[in-house]
């Protein structure tokens, strides 16, 4: 979570960065995201003007950057670089599991 904060806010105040809610977090993430394929975007209708201005070769922008593609794999969330751990959820659910079958138990 630092590290993304850190890659993508350029946060660094720790304090600052636990008071954000999981969401609010998510969104400032995924707003810089966004930024960031504005400015490749940009970049590319930026080198597309050169290669028109010298003629040398038909180009459209997404030859060189597809901004859309990458906007929707955002706002899939398919962009993840990392694979998620359903660790600490699985011994949750297990725990609970145990926690009712003692109940049950202990009642009946």
């Amino acid at each position: 979570m630092i590290v993304d904060a850190a890659n993508y806010l350029q946060v660094y105040d720790v304090d600052l960065i636990y008071s954000w809610t999981p969401r609010e977090f998510k969104n400032l993430v995924k707003g810089a995201q966004l930024r960031k394929v504005y400015e490749h975007e940009l970049s590319a209708a930026n080198a597309l003007f050169i290669a028109k201005t010298k003629n040398k070769k038909k180009l459209s922008l997404k030859d060189l950057y597809d901004g859309d593609k990458v906007r929707k794999e955002i706002e899939k969330g398919t962009s993840r670089k990392e694979p998620l751990h359903l660790d600490r959820f699985r011994k949750a659910q297990q725990a609970l599991k145990e926690m009712a079958n003692s109940s049950q138990k202990k009642g009946g």
